[in-house]
């Protein structure tokens, strides 16, 4: 999950699993596979650099548990 900002200014968590697809006008809309549309502050290259270090952290994450030893 990563945060964004509402054109309000209002910084929300996004599950970034739900978005079907992103357009590029004045501002940055999202479209969700509920349906919603949420407009955001950050650009699409923004976005996807949150994702990708997002996505990274947490491949890191599980690849370090699963090297940890069994403690049994």
């Amino acid at each position: 999950m990563i945060w964004v900002t509402r054109l309000d200014g209002e910084r929300v968590l996004l599950n970034d699993d739900q978005v079907l697809y992103v357009e590029a006008t004045h501002d940055t809309l999202l479209v969700m596979a509920s349906g919603e549309r949420l407009r955001i502050l950050e650009s699409p290259e923004e976005l996807v650099e949150r994702v990708a270090a997002w996505r990274q952290r947490i491949m890191g994450l599980s690849l370090v548990h699963e090297f940890e030893p069994d403690p049994e």
